[in-house]
């Protein structure tokens, strides 16, 4: 069972297809070159999308979404 904001940052890009899921609810993050994922793998998805809302790479609109269709799709899981 997963929730979105305990995931780790791998486990969301690896195992859980995030990078569709950032194609398809927060396109500024969906731009970033895979390398720069990599510092936060060992970060939690909730904490790296809240230093991506920081940066302007999303809206808290689209990372509630983005946080809303994992959960609907992994949460049961």
């Amino acid at each position: 069972m997963a929730v979105f904001k305990d995931t780790l940052g791998k486990d969301f890009l690896e195992k859980y297809d995030g990078v569709e899921l950032f194609k398809e609810f927060t396109p500024g993050i969906a731009k970033l070159p895979k390398l720069m994922y990599k510092p936060y793998y060992n970060k939690k998805a909730g904490d790296v999308v809240e230093t991506c809302i920081k940066l302007g790479r999303c809206t808290a609109e689209e990372a509630a979404a983005l946080e809303k269709a994992f959960n609907e799709r992994y949460a049961d899981k």
